[in-house]
């Protein structure tokens, strides 16, 4: 008997949207291609439970009439192929004709559509199954419902992530989806509540409702083409330092895609600018048909490049080319005319001829600096008044030395004088005048303990060296970036980032535990701070923890947050920054479904965050304290990241390296 068999319809169609339907996420990116493709203006999107329970996606589009309604869920139907051709020389977005029935066959999906003509009417599906069918009345454009997803493939669904990760998943998607096509109208609503909105506008204003406008105005707009290959869009200037890892897109024909060696190449183009340089990007690729393949991926996630090559070198001259661009069209304008070279116009000597003659005329007989034997000693010309001009000072101005007390009366102002200038009285002769003793009150001091300063220096006792025997501190940074100091088996080294991280984790970690608010200290200005949308998704579900660990951070309007207070330990510069690497790293490491990890996940992030970097310098009392804290934790010896906190080379060590 033949062990190899056909697959049932079933199981073909589960694996099927296996492929295609990854997660909610997945789902909703197709049918927004559809919609657009369908010539949509408008389209909403609406989920519920993170697009378990519920997906909803509305469009204005031409609608289908009852013949499509019925061949739309089918596999391998489409209304964008008719021959092989056409998949190299695709000017849509859905083409594979699998997006629809892989829905359909792992939830039940309710299609109600409307044409320009007025035929309508709605279908329904369950696991790849009609169960109703009717004629009804609607509104020009389709709306697919789809409810219970993965309902009949439990293990799929048992994968998905938590609430909070499915929809910042789908927020992903509509945003990517929004910024590529910024003449239509985005709506994406979590249960009533709205969570993006983007208006029918320029790219740039699209780029700003997705991910701030305080972005969005610094971006530098780029538009380059070579071999064929043409790049277009914004990147933000090397001087930005806050990108974040879902602020760089990348589109091929106004198609979402991911494409390393593009990625790559954007990274190599900012590379000379420093590793803190994390940009923003949104680039737009177009070339032949025959040089590129979308088809790769089921999902149409990847694309593959006939000449990579070509592609990595384009991407990265285009984006040196904006540099260049913005450094010309920015850079002071240096005049070497000949009036700036050192040849003065008639107009420019006569009005500087009265000021040289005013008060720093040069006398006839002193030599010039060029001449003077001993430079250190005496003045050259350039610093000493004329004779005319100090006919009336005593004559120890005539060469005055640095040994004296009052040699600032020689220097010469930067203003012209139309009187000579007055020798300044010394400090004995103005305190004989208004009869002052060289003993006087301190005002800064309290009365009852009748504190007395001496105002002028005694100049005739020489100052005694002070003993200052150097000794070197128990511990002490190198580079800014670890801490060395001697233990009773050799050389110890720890790295400041690792070892801070692990003291701020347990600490964290008691706090969320316990609920126990940490301390913090209160602003005296608010810092205001813009949230992307994710961002602003994020912190909905984190404000508690982050109140515990320090942070109040509050609405302000809009996508503006301003925040109240910072953890105590935490530099007022670097709190807008923390609050935006915590918010992308607890996006990173969500896991609400388990309390414990989720507590994890926060408490790693904060500890990130907030701890000592690599760079920054501390005080000698910040070192012994770091050290004293980290030996108290429950694992000293790595940071929770795995990462070691510190290591050690034994005096043998020391003593083979010195060994001939």
């Amino acid at each position: 008997m033949a062990e190899i068999h056909l697959l049932s319809d079933e199981i073909i169609n589960k694996i099927a949207a296996g492929e295609v339907i990854e997660r909610p996420a997945s789902a909703v990116k197709e049918l927004i291609e559809n919609a657009i493709d369908a010539g949509a203006t408008r389209i909403q999107v609406q989920i519920e439970q993170g697009g378990k329970k519920k997906i909803q996606v509305t469009d204005n589009g031409k609608g289908m009439g009852n013949a499509d309604l019925e061949l739309c869920f089918l596999r391998h139907t489409t209304s964008k192929l008719t021959s092989a051709d056409d998949l190299f020389h695709l000017q849509t977005n859905g083409f594979r004709g699998e997006a629809v029935a892989s829905i359909a066959a792992v939830s039940k999906l309710t299609i109600t559509s409307a044409t320009q003509d007025g035929e309508s009417g709605r279908i329904v599906v369950k696991g790849g199954e009609v169960i109703e069918k009717e004629d009804i009345q609607a509104s020009r454009g389709t709306t697919f419902l789809v409810e219970d997803l993965f309902y009949n493939t439990p293990v799929r669904r048992t994968f998905l992530g938590s609430e909070t990760s499915e929809c910042s998943r789908i927020l992903d998607i509509v945003i990517k989806t929004a910024i590529s096509h910024p003449e239509i109208r985005f709506d994406y609503k979590v249960g009533d509540r709205t969570v993006f909105t983007g208006v029918p506008g320029e790219l740039r204003s699209r780029i700003a409702e997705a991910i701030g406008s305080k972005v969005a105005k610094g971006l530098l707009p780029v538009d380059y083409t070579e071999a064929g290959v043409h790049v277009s869009g914004y990147i933000s200037p090397t001087t930005e330092t806050n990108g974040k890892r879902n602020h760089q897109f990348l589109f091929m024909r106004n198609r979402p895609i991911e494409n390393k060696m593009v990625s790559k190449a954007v990274s190599q183009a900012y590379e000379p600018y420093g590793a803190q340089c994390k940009p923003v990007t949104v680039l737009f690729l177009d070339m032949p048909d025959m040089e590129f393949d979308i088809n790769v991926h089921p999902a149409k996630r990847e694309v593959r490049f006939a000449n990579g090559n070509l592609v990595f070198l384009v991407v990265t001259h285009a984006i040196r080319d904006t540099f260049t661009k913005d450094l010309e069209a920015n850079s002071p304008f240096i005049d070497l005319s000949d009036e700036f070279m050192g040849k003065p116009t008639q107009s420019t000597s006569t009005q500087q001829a009265p000021f040289a003659q005013s008060s720093f005329a040069q006398p006839s007989t002193q030599p010039s600096f060029a001449q003077s034997s001993n430079a250190e000693n005496d003045l050259s010309w350039e610093s000493q008044p004329s004779a005319a001009a100090h006919t009336s000072a005593p004559s120890s101005f005539t060469q005055p030395s640095f040994a004296q007390p009052n040699f600032a009366s020689t220097v010469p102002t930067s203003k012209p004088y139309s009187q000579p200038p007055k020798a300044t009285s010394s400090l004995s002769d103005k305190k004989s005048k208004y009869n002052v003793s060289d003993d006087v009150q301190d005002l800064f001091s309290l009365p009852e303990y009748g504190k007395i300063i001496s105002l002028e220096p005694d100049l005739t006792k020489p100052t005694p060296p002070r003993e200052t025997p150097w000794a070197p501190p128990s511990f002490f940074q190198i580079a800014n970036t670890y801490i060395a100091g001697e233990d009773s088996n050799g050389l110890l080294i720890i790295d400041q980032h690792a070892a801070h991280t692990r003291v701020l984790f347990e600490q964290a970690m008691e706090s969320l535990q316990n609920n126990i608010s940490q301390d913090s200290q209160e602003l005296l200005f608010p810092e205001l701070i813009d949230l992307s949308k994710q961002e602003k998704e994020i912190f909905r579900n984190v404000d508690e923890q982050l109140r515990k660990l320090g942070f109040f951070v509050e609405p302000f309007g809009g996508d503006t947050y301003q925040i109240r207070s910072i953890p105590s330990a935490l530099p007022l510069s670097r709190a807008a920054k923390a609050v935006h690497d915590f918010l992308n790293d607890v996006d990173e490491n969500d896991t609400k479904n388990d309390m414990v990890k989720f507590q994890e996940a926060i408490a790693k992030s904060w500890a990130k965050t907030n701890a000592y970097q690599a760079g920054d310098k501390l005080k000698p009392e910040e070192i012994t304290a770091l050290v004293s804290q980290l030996m108290i934790t429950q694992d000293p010896l790595k940071s929770p990241f795995g990462s070691p906190t510190l290591m050690r080379l034994t005096l043998d060590e020391l003593s083979k390296k010195f060994r001939h």
